[in-house]
């Protein structure tokens, strides 16, 4: 008896650990969705008129659109990972052609170890 109680304790934390790490990633609502959301649950809960709910909408509708200089920040960071994960690729490409077949396949495997890390801090990887 002992023993099931373990194994289906275990098991629990198994299973509970896996299904914890296969959540989908989200997706950004656009910015008409989501301002329409956010209208909706404002007249449901505040009980608007036609009137307010239509002004409400425009006015949500202005603080989900993005700036310009949000746009323009977040064309910069992509810009920048991309140069990154080129100048990766060119490092890894030469670090390569200076290897003997057995040290590629350990440096492909330190690669894959490294990738698979845990992050330090709380900061969760992408």
């Amino acid at each position: 008896m002992k023993k099931i109680v373990i194994v289906l304790f275990v098991s629990l934390f198994t299973v509970s650990g896996i299904f914890a790490q296969q959540r989908p990633k989200r997706e950004r609502l656009k910015p008409e969705d989501l301002a329409k959301r956010q209208t909706e649950l404002l007249t449901k809960e505040l009980g608007l008129t036609e009137d307010q709910k239509e002004k409400i909408y425009e006015i949500n509708l202005k603080f989900a659109q993005p700036t310009e200089q949000e746009k323009a920040e977040r064309a910069e960071r992509d810009k920048r990972i991309e140069e990154f994960k080129k100048r990766h690729q060119d490092k890894t490409e030469s670090i390569n052609a200076l290897l003997t077949d057995d040290q590629k396949a350990k440096f492909e495997k330190y690669q894959k170890d490294r990738q698979n890390k845990k992050p330090r801090g709380n900061r969760p990887r992408k």
